[in-house]
């Protein structure tokens, strides 16, 4: 078993522990996150999925892909769904061929599932610590801070990080050491440096190395409802906005991005890279610098990753002919005064009741059914992209 599989469960552990909960956050008295990762661990256990997925164990045979790896775009619910559509036919023939037993799931299952595939995408691949060491170089970090070798004069010593492997943890000690550090910068004349994707993943994954048998600490994945009280609290509702609305002097955060980072490792460097703009405009401002204990930065973190995971809205034209290109009508009426002689339930019976939790348990339940079907009629299996399964939903949520 695996460092991260063992930091999975251990935090699902901590979860029972301490109650925490990932579908805490509430905005407009709706639920963001709607399931609970701590149960979705145990649906996914108990389902059977652990026969064919592996998480983050290398010495597994691998049958089906790894979940616990982060994809290369944040994922919605939306985005996991047309994964879960995609990947159906081959899931299907593979179980058949090893006589997995199928097990229905209910849309309560199913969103305590999809939470928790959030929740171990939100945790970070693990770096590498020969590329970390060349990005310490590269960035001048040595000339401020020793590697145990007490070169470093001006930074803290970075050995004594090692036991810090969650990249909140680190970017928790660069937001508040930031002021100091630039101005030590400015005296220097030293360029504030900036972090690629997988840079604190990489110089974590090197400071480790350094003393293996350093005991390890690990920081349980923040609370977004504590953390929406403390993004107020803390001030930074001044300069940027969550919700999307109003005009404000810094990025608004509740605009989901193609680029939104889908780590905490990447979200660690985009914050770090936002630190000089930032200082400026509070000294304009005269805002004190909010300094952020770990927890505190784990809070606000888990909440900006959590008002990213709606979905944006659907095109209701674009999902109308998707459903005659995908020819869905073979199957399926949509009209509440077809004659329902087709072979698929109408779906007119759906409207304003479907979501992508909707659509993953139907299609779960359903799907190898389904799929038999097609193959009597020579249809083939359409692909999905995340876009599309939005488009689509909204169509069947408002008809014609």
């Amino acid at each position: 078993m695996k460092a991260k599989y063992k930091l999975i469960v251990i935090l699902l552990g901590a979860f029972l522990t301490w109650g925490a909960t990932l579908h805490a956050v509430v905005t407009g008295e709706k639920y963001l996150i709607p399931g609970d990762a701590r149960k979705g661990w145990q649906v996914f256990a108990e389902k059977g999925c652990l026969q064919c997925h592996v998480m983050g164990e290398k010495r597994k045979t691998l049958i089906a892909p790894d979940l616990s790896k982060s994809s290369a775009a944040h994922l919605s619910s939306g985005g996991l769904a047309a994964q879960m559509w995609n990947h159906a036919p081959d899931m299907w023939e593979k179980m058949s061929a090893k006589w997995i037993e199928f097990k229905r799931l209910n849309e309560k299952e199913m969103a305590d599932l999809f939470a928790f595939l959030y929740f171990i995408r939100y945790l970070d691949e693990p770096g590498d610590a020969v590329q970390g060491k060349a990005v310490l170089q590269k960035k001048g970090c040595a000339e401020c801070h020793s590697l145990g070798d007490g070169k470093g004069k001006v930074g803290p010593d970075l050995v004594q990080w090692i036991e810090f492997t969650n990249p909140v943890q680190w970017v928790q000690m660069m937001w508040n050491h930031a002021p100091k550090m630039q101005a030590a910068m400015k005296k220097e004349t030293v360029v504030w440096p900036k972090l690629e994707k997988n840079d604190i993943a990489d110089i974590i994954a090197y400071v480790r190395s350094l003393r293996s048998s350093k005991e390890v600490s690990s920081l349980a994945l923040g609370d977004p409802a504590e953390g929406r009280r403390l993004f107020s609290q803390k001030g930074c509702g001044q300069c940027h906005a969550t919700q999307g609305t109003g005009k404000m002097k810094g990025p608004s955060l509740g605009v989901r991005k193609r680029d939104f980072p889908p780590t905490i490792g990447q979200m660690a460097g985009l914050m770090w890279n936002h630190v000089p703009a930032m200082l400026r405009e509070m000294e304009k401002e005269n805002i004190k610098f909010p300094e952020l204990s770990a927890n505190e930065m784990s809070n606000i973190i888990a909440y900006l990753f959590s008002i990213r995971y709606f979905d944006p809205a659907g095109d209701r034209i674009a999902g109308k002919k998707l459903f005659a290109e995908k020819r869905c009508q073979v199957c399926h009426d949509i009209q509440k005064e077809a004659a329902g002689k087709k072979e698929g339930p109408n779906l007119a019976k759906l409207k304003g009741a479907v979501s992508p939790i909707y659509m993953a348990t139907a299609l779960w339940n359903h799907g190898a059914s389904m799929i038999g079907k097609m193959k009597e009629k020579k249809l083939k299996w359409q692909k999905l992209t995340d876009k599309e399964l939005i488009d689509l939903m909204e169509y069947f949520n408002h008809g014609d």
